[in-house]
């Protein structure tokens, strides 16, 4: 497998998503580190987790570096766990 290089164009991007609890947004955070580690010879990504405690969800922000937007491949991952704060 050959992991994608950055161009010198690469711009940055960030990306949010709301969860119920901080447990989510912790598991969601490493699946999306995971993807840009497995991805990127060299990955760059910084995320943060927020408390909104007016909506009473946690807000997980990720910053990163890459030639394109990478908003659906991390909605695939949190979709893919979509169902883990209910069980």
């Amino acid at each position: 497998m050959t992991l994608k290089k950055h161009s010198d164009n690469a711009v940055a991007f960030t990306f949010k998503r709301d969860f119920e609890t901080m447990d989510h947004a912790q598991t969601i955070s490493c699946a999306i580190l995971g993807y840009m580690v497995g991805t990127y010879e060299q990955p760059t990504a910084k995320t943060t987790i927020s408390k909104d405690k007016a909506n009473n969800t946690f807000t997980l922000v990720v910053e990163y570096v890459s030639d394109s937007n990478l908003s659906e491949p991390f909605n695939r991952v949190c979709d893919s766990f979509e169902g883990y704060s209910k069980a």
